[in-house]
């Protein structure tokens, strides 16, 4: 869908200087025609270099990839009189190229790509850190492009040379500040930083617009922040017009316009590329025309150096990690936040090989759909793509119930469950005073609140994050020698034919209003 609008910014316009300062300090000309700036923007890619399937469309078509994205760039950027390319960050974690050691960074070959399609700008998000900073170190030292961060720090030493780019853009001066994630402990694994943390937008953002305000005609954000907090960010930093965001994953068909700042983001998977016009009068947006546009895998001609690579890649991967080690019956669709076929079977499978009584894992560990068809290691890598160890500890029935508290109250938060949970079962409802557990069983028992459960989960949930996913804080636990993706991969090979249904173990029942 393709959306156009005229804006009056009022009293939410940008920061002035007077105009004879502005004039003497920098020789701007603040008369004359209006102009036209073309943004181009990705987020969330995760990796996703080879075309999926656009599931939600009949015959599901092929739809993105990084051929498809290097044409549709081509195509729009032929189409625009002055452009710039952007990406909000989460280009790693999803698939087997990120895996792939090429000029000293894992998940180099895809910088390389991105600097073939003359990308201009780039924030990382929480992704970029699953191997380490080091290796972000080794993925921006690839890009022929900024990457731009201003709130992550180690002490005094910044996690990028830039916090901001000044662009010229024909003729006008655009200010990109880039913004991770926050807060990034918690999200990342600690050795994984490497000492790094991020810094509250609000704490850096009003100094750093008040610093490139004189010097430019717009100003951008490039978050990775989610789309709550890029509206929090619109509601309160004056001298802002765009904001192009990624995290959340959601697909803005036409932007929000908060505050008078625009608001942007392309989904995930590079299935889409985001175009947004600005006509720029005055230091002021008056007008935009938005279109997110679907990749569709259809008479392209991509970059001949993009298809080189995306080839050499796919060919490299399927010879490592195309062995077939059983098949799916039907397709399992990944939902995050929610539960799912897939996390019903991974959960089952680890509380069985464990024995214990629960089995938890957190549904962002889940990252692509599966199947149906031939089951390869690469499809198992690619869903379960963190490599986590299996950590077991004990509680007590009071903390189960805890655990399902929390497994509820996320819903506030926007998701339904975040955690995929076998051998425990919960009914629910919500009453005037909040949240009730109506009935709480472990195998089919009652949970008794002074016995001692045996729980089986990721290292990434225990040791890092049980306080936001569980209530409380795991002091004791045991940290096996299993991966995940290993009990996974071996349970496939020995039963070939699989299949799961969603039971339905978190169920919420009907209001209940209290007398």
């Amino acid at each position: 869908m393709k959306m156009s609008v005229n804006l009056n910014h009022g009293a939410a316009g940008k920061i002035f200087l007077s105009i004879s300062l502005l004039i003497a300090l920098y020789g701007f000309v603040l008369a004359g025609e209006p102009e036209r700036l073309t943004i181009l923007y990705t987020n969330d890619m995760h990796g996703n270099y080879i075309p999926s399937k656009a599931t939600w469309l009949d015959r599901e078509p092929d739809i993105g990839g990084f051929e498809a994205l290097s044409y549709y760039v081509k195509t729009e950027r032929d189409r625009a009189v002055n452009s710039l390319l952007l990406d909000a960050g989460d280009l790693m974690t999803g698939s087997m190229i990120c895996d792939i050691e090429y000029r000293g960074a894992y998940g180099g070959a895809l910088i390389a790509m991105m600097n073939m399609m003359g990308y201009d700008g780039m924030t990382p998000g929480n992704h970029e850190f699953d191997i380490s900073v080091a290796n972000f170190r080794a993925l921006e030292n690839l890009a022929e492009f900024p990457m731009l961060c201003a709130n992550m720090v180690k002490g005094d030493e910044p996690l990028t040379e830039r916090a901001y780019h000044i662009y010229r853009v024909g003729g006008l001066n655009v200010g990109v500040i880039g913004l991770t994630y926050h807060p990034m402990q918690g999200m990342v694994s600690d050795p994984n930083l490497e000492g790094f943390d991020s810094i509250a937008p609000e704490n850096v953002l009003d100094s750093l617009v008040t610093e490139i305000d004189p010097l430019t005609d717009v100003i951008v954000i490039l978050s990775h922040s989610g789309l709550a907090r890029d509206r929090e960010i619109a509601q309160t930093t004056r001298g802002l017009d765009l904001i192009v965001g990624g995290h959340d994953h959601s697909e803005l068909h036409e932007p929000e316009l908060v505050n008078g700042v625009l608001i942007v983001r392309a989904g995930s998977n590079c299935q889409f590329l985001g175009r947004i016009d600005l006509t720029v009068d005055s230091d002021s947006v008056v007008h935009y025309d938005a279109e997110l546009i679907p990749m569709l895998v259809v008479d392209l001609q991509p970059d001949p150096r993009v298809s080189a690579m995306v080839s050499q890649f796919s060919s490299e991967i399927d010879k490592l990690y195309g062995k077939v080690l059983g098949k799916l019956k039907e397709r399992w669709e990944n939902a995050y936040g929610e539960e799912t076929v897939a996390g019903n079977w991974i959960t089952d499978i680890l509380r069985k090989r464990l024995y214990t009584d629960l089995a938890i894992v957190n549904s962002g560990a889940i990252r692509q759909d599966l199947g149906p068809g031939d089951i390869t290691v690469r499809d198992i890598l690619e869903m379960l793509p963190f490599d986590n160890q299996i950590i077991t500890f004990g509680c007590t029935g009071r903390q189960l119930r805890s655990i399902a508290e929390q497994n509820i109250g996320f819903q506030a938060e926007g998701y339904i469950y975040p955690l995929q949970i076998s051998g425990m079962t919960c009914l629910w409802r919500k009453t005037d005073s909040g949240n009730e557990i109506v009935e709480l069983l472990v195998n089919g028992e009652p949970v008794d609140s002074d016995r001692i459960y045996y729980v089986a989960s990721l290292d990434y949930v225990v040791i890092y994050n049980s306080e936001r996913y569980f209530g409380f804080r795991v002091r004791a636990f045991i940290k096996t020698n299993y991966k995940l993706t290993d009990l996974v991969i071996e349970d496939i090979q020995k039963n070939g034919i699989f299949e799961s249904k969603t039971k339905n173990r978190f169920r919420e029942i009907e209001y209940y209003r209290q007398k």
